[in-house]
């Protein structure tokens, strides 16, 4: 009888422990103090909070698959003075996603992401510092450094994050706290958070290329003295997702006392596609969801170019602070289109004769219906999360495709990017392709291999692109090619009319025999082609090949 326990006992130990190494082969915890560098060969379990602290450096490869602790609340903190190179790639993201197995995940599984910085901050108090909320013990972010340098956060993807430890008291998708804008943060994805996608205490960091799909609460909340640009955003809200503090794509105030300390907020936010709750007009919405943007607390933040659409309400603007910098031009809401925002743009305590319709109706264009904007199929997929790039992009005689203004002062800076259309994407925009995935929640992570992996050492004869395999394919498959000469590799899918899909690869390689995998969960069925091109000083070699994807 013991015997048979005893095996039984053994069967299930080998048993569970083969499930968790197929899951994750190492964990990230505790302190870092020096230089750390993990592998994208690895799956790492994030246990509690850990601290990169002054001093020191977490290295985070391409491809790189991170798992958030339930239990713990796995949260990772840059303190002031630690650095972060979190350095994924179009064709291989850095992953920070749930522990939680397929079908079990949810908003709130784990903590997020805290970066903090030493740039100046706006607190009641006057401090030039403060405690960031939603950790402990408490560590701190601010200080007199406004070019300040926490490292590189690129091509990323965050899911299934966010904790509301208490009301006003929150871990983000994305936090950052006095961040300096000498650090880069680009191409970032926020998923399924339990609170805000991006929230900005303070700092100067500038931010391109960001995407926040159905939070809880916020999209992009400012405060604290934020005085960052942000260009190219797309924000996609769930109709029945909303927080009980009242849900916003943009919230910008200073601080909750005395909020004429300076530095005020003032960020300038140009090229957003707000893709709001009311579905098509018609839809019935979390009655949670409040307005498009609310500004307060004498914020000066300033936003243009951008199309925002399926929202109660398009603005709040609150306070005579608030009103009187609007009317006097020292912050702006210009050029933007507003969709089927039924209950308009309102205004409290308003100042210097502020008139809310007036002034919005006068500097933007305002459209009776979120049809009007007239968007490819920005709703077609709510329901099942099925997009593509291309959904979110204008029609052929959509008002976006035209009306941007970078004239004023606060985009009139060589920093943005000038376009001619309003809203994040033009018909041929790419920036979306490769690392975004709206469909977190049927990713198998233990199953796909991670980014670029050798199959040999062995230097080949010759340049080679393989068929991918297996080819019809759902949603993944492995390509493989060989490299006869150390050059600059590219991979790029293209749809049948040529227009570029995802960057698979985009980097130095040495010769060798290689696969990589490619996800294709954001795309439809179809025929598609991947092309891969060597360069390097000698000569350039590329080759063609044809893949099906089979939903």
């Amino acid at each position: 009888m013991f015997k048979n326990l005893l095996l039984a006992f053994i069967s299930v130990f080998i048993l569970s422990s083969a499930v968790l190494s197929n899951t994750w082969t190492d964990t990230l915890q505790g302190n870092i103090t020096s230089n750390v560098s993990l592998l994208n060969t690895k799956r790492y379990l994030m246990l509690g909070t850990v601290f990169v602290k002054s001093g020191g450096t977490l290295n985070i490869p391409a491809g790189t698959q991170i798992f958030g602790d339930k239990n713990s609340k796995g949260t990772l903190v840059v303190e002031r003075g630690g650095t972060i190179n979190a350095n994924g790639n179009s064709g291989a993201p850095v992953i920070f996603t749930s522990a939680q197995p397929v079908g079990a995940r949810s908003a709130g599984d784990w903590g997020g992401i805290v970066i903090l910085g030493r740039a100046r901050i706006n607190t009641s108090s006057g401090s030039d510092t403060a405690a960031i909320e939603g950790i402990s013990p408490s560590v701190y972010y601010g200080g007199q450094n406004d070019n300040d340098n926490s490292g590189t956060f690129r091509y990323v993807r965050i899911e299934y994050s966010g904790i509301a430890l208490s009301p006003n008291n929150e871990i983000n998708g994305l936090t950052m706290g006095g961040v300096g804008s000498a650090t880069t943060i680009e191409y970032v994805m926020v998923s399924w958070n339990g609170d805000d996608s991006f929230e900005w205490f303070g700092g100067t960091v500038n931010c391109k290329y960001l995407v926040s799909y159905i939070p809880v609460d916020d999209e992009l909340d400012n405060d604290f003295g934020y005085r960052g640009k942000i260009q190219f955003v797309l924000a996609v809200r769930k109709p029945s997702v909303a927080d009980v503090s009242g849900s916003t794509c943009i919230e910008s105030d200073n601080n909750n006392g005395p909020n004429y300390n300076t530095p005020r907020t003032q960020p300038h936010i140009s090229n957003v596609t707000s893709i709001g709750p009311k579905q098509y007009d018609t839809s019935v919405v979390n009655p949670n969801f409040t307005r498009n943007a609310h500004i307060r607390r004498n914020s000066l933040a300033s936003f243009y170019n951008s199309v925002m659409m399926g929202w109660p309400q398009g603005i709040l603007y609150d306070g005579s602070g608030v009103t009187c910098a609007i009317q006097n031009d020292t912050s702006r809401v210009k050029a933007n289109i507003f969709a089927g925002c039924y209950n308009g743009f309102a205004s409290t305590n308003a100042g210097c004769s502020f008139d809310a319709t007036a002034y919005t109706t006068g500097n933007n264009t305002i459209l009776a219906t979120t049809a009007a904007a007239q968007l490819s199929n920005p709703y077609g997929s709510v329901s099942t999360g099925n997009y593509s790039p291309s959904n979110f992009f204008p029609s052929v005689g959509s008002p976006a495709l035209s009306g941007a203004n970078f004239t004023f002062p606060g985009v009139n800076d060589p920093w943005f990017a000038v376009t001619t259309y309003r809203g994040a994407f033009d018909q041929n925009s790419t920036w979306l392709d490769g690392w975004t995935n709206f469909r977190p929640d049927t990713i198998d992570y233990k199953a796909l291999p991670i980014g670029i992996q050798p199959i040999s050492n062995t230097i080949p004869n010759s340049f080679d692109l393989k068929q991918n395999y297996p080819n019809p394919f759902n949603p993944s498959t492995t390509i493989s090619f060989d490299i006869a000469q150390t050059g600059f590799a590219k991979m790029v899918v293209y749809d049948i009319l040529g227009r570029e899909i995802a960057v698979i690869l985009n980097e130095n390689v040495t010769a060798g025999q290689y696969k990589v995998n490619y996800n294709a969960s954001g795309l439809p069925s179809g025929v598609y082609i991947y092309k891969l091109t060597v360069s390097n000083n000698n000569s350039t070699w590329s080759a063609v090949k044809k893949l099906m994807l089979v939903k």
